[in-house]
């Protein structure tokens, strides 16, 4: 699985794929902690998640602030991947325009492997939104700028 570079913290009030990445990453290694239930992934980081959060970062023995910063990301997916391997991890959510982060960034470059030539910045604008329409088209998939699960998959594949 490849570790999506870290992008930018993550707290009480942050929002978009980034964040409905961790909540994935957090309700895949719940078996190891179990003392937060299961989240919502909507990619919205409430009070539900920074609980989540704390009881992972007691666990592993980091500072426990229910923030995700470089070592909480970190340790996060050096546990999720231990568990579960594999590809990447899709979010959760669909990755529109507007939206930034490390997982935008894992998408602008597999876009620029199956032969897009944009800027990995992690800033979901309009030459990625150009580039995932064409890499849509050129799949026979919906074409909507939008990378949802199915768009992921073949991006991925």
């Amino acid at each position: 699985m490849a570790k999506p570079a870290y992008y930018s913290l993550c707290q009480t009030g942050s929002s978009g794929p980034d964040v409905a990445l961790i909540q994935t990453w957090l309700n895949g290694i719940r078996s190891t902690c179990t003392r937060y239930p299961v989240l919502t992934v909507d990619g919205i980081f409430g009070s539900s998640t920074a609980l989540a959060v704390q009881e992972f970062q007691l666990s592993v023995s980091i500072t426990a602030d229910g923030k995700v910063g470089r070592v909480t990301w970190d340790a996060l997916y050096e546990k999720y991947a231990s568990l579960h391997g594999g590809q990447e991890q899709y979010p959760g959510i669909v990755i529109r325009s507007g939206q930034k982060g490390a997982t935008v960034k894992s998408a602008q470059q597999r876009l620029n492997v199956k032969g897009a030539r944009i800027t990995a910045d992690g800033k979901f604008g309009d030459a990625t939104y150009s580039a995932v329409v064409s890499f849509q088209k050129a799949s026979g998939l919906t074409v909507d700028g939008a990378i949802g699960s199915v768009t992921w998959a073949r991006l991925y594949s």
